[in-house]
């Protein structure tokens, strides 16, 4: 049995939609610990959301952090940071437009990772948040969905359960590694 590299996100670029939530900011200190460049976007940051992003900083987690406020002004920050984008986590917080949001987000970065030799995407979203996989990803690209509470008629295929957002990110880890390389349109469910 292979034996994960502790370097297999090392200088990968990620970046976090809503990275302030419990979620994002696990996947973000995850991402860290194993050596990406972690950036965080945010929604109209709160008192307590700007706590996380500077206690990330603090802790050398993060790259840097831009606000929310669509996919095209977001991906063009990254753009001019970084150039591209190896990694994408979905966390948008729950509204009525967050899954067109998570589709725009997705969209928008296929721009910074159709030159990347894997593109990965990790979509986390709420009971109450419908899903479907976008269609139009190159062949390479790979995109696996968490959902944070179970709603079987949602997604068809259960992959396995969790209740811990620690143990949320270390799946969202998972699907966004080489281990994981047989998994595409997978989903965990968590109570």
């Amino acid at each position: 049995m292979p034996t994960p590299s502790v370097h297999a996100f090392a200088e990968k670029v990620a970046l976090i939609t809503n990275g302030t939530s419990p979620i994002g900011r696990a996947v973000a200190l995850q991402l860290a610990l194993q050596g990406a460049y972690v950036i965080c976007s945010y929604t109209k940051a709160s008192a307590g959301d700007k706590a996380v992003l500077d206690e990330l900083k603090s802790l050398g987690t993060l790259a840097n952090s831009f606000e929310f406020t669509d996919a095209k002004t977001l991906i063009d920050d990254v753009d001019n940071l970084f150039g591209r984008i190896d990694l994408l986590v979905n966390c948008l917080r729950e509204d009525e437009d967050s899954i067109s949001k998570i589709e725009s987000m997705t969209e928008e970065s296929l721009r910074l990772m159709k030159s990347r030799p894997k593109g990965l995407i990790v979509h986390v979203i709420s009971e109450n948040q419908t899903m479907h996989f976008a269609e139009n990803l190159p062949t390479h690209f790979r995109q696996n969905c968490v959902v944070t509470k179970v709603k079987k008629e949602v997604i068809e295929h259960e992959l396995f359960v969790s209740n811990n957002t620690d143990d949320i990110a270390r799946v969202v880890l998972f699907f966004l590694s080489n281990e994981s390389k047989a998994l595409n349109r997978q989903v965990l469910f968590s109570d």
